[in-house]
C-alpha cells in the first residue's frame, strides 16, 4: 500500500507580535485560537487548516518585496471559500482597510490577492 497525505495540517508563519496577529487573523478571517504552547507557537485555524505563529527575530521588519512568484519556494497560502463568502470577503476587506488586488479570474475560480501587517501573502479564492 502506498502512502497519501490527507490534508495540510498548518502553515508555519512568522509574524512580530503573535497577539497583534491573532487579533488580525480572528478580525479579517475569522481564524481562531485552537492551541497555545508557551510561548509559541500558537495554532489559529478554520475548517481544519492551521497556521502556526512563530514569533519573528526582535527587530524584524515586515516583508517589503515578497520572492517573485518564478522563484522557487513557498510563496502565499490561499484560503476557499463560497461565491457568497468571496463577495462578502471583498467588502470586509474594504471595512477594515485591507487592501487587496483583484479579483482574478482564472477561468474555474476567482481570487483576491492581499497581505497581513507582517507581509506574509494570502489568497481569497472560490470555485465556479
Amino acid at each position: 500500500m502506498s502512502f497519501a497525505a490527507d490534508q495540510i495540517d498548518h502553515v508555519e508563519v512568522f509574524v512580530r507580535d503573535i497577539d497583534a496577529a491573532i487579533r488580525w487573523y480572528a478580525d479579517v478571517l475569522g481564524l481562531s485560537e485552537i492551541h497555545r504552547w508557551d510561548p509559541e507557537p500558537v495554532m489559529i485555524g478554520a475548517g481544519g487548516t492551521m497556521l502556526a505563529l512563530f514569533r519573528a527575530k526582535p527587530g524584524s521588519s515586515a516583508t517589503a518585496d515578497p520572492r517573485p512568484p518564478e522563484g522557487a519556494g513557498w510563496h502565499r497560502v490561499a484560503w476557499r471559500t463560497t461565491q457568497a463568502g468571496f463577495e462578502a470577503a471583498q467588502r470586509h476587506l474594504t471595512e477594515r482597510g485591507v487592501g487587496f488586488r483583484g479579483p482574478v479570474d482564472h477561468d474555474f475560480a476567482r481570487s483576491i490577492y492581499f497581505s497581513d501587517p507582517d507581509g506574509n501573502e494570502l489568497e481569497l479564492t472560490h470555485y465556479l
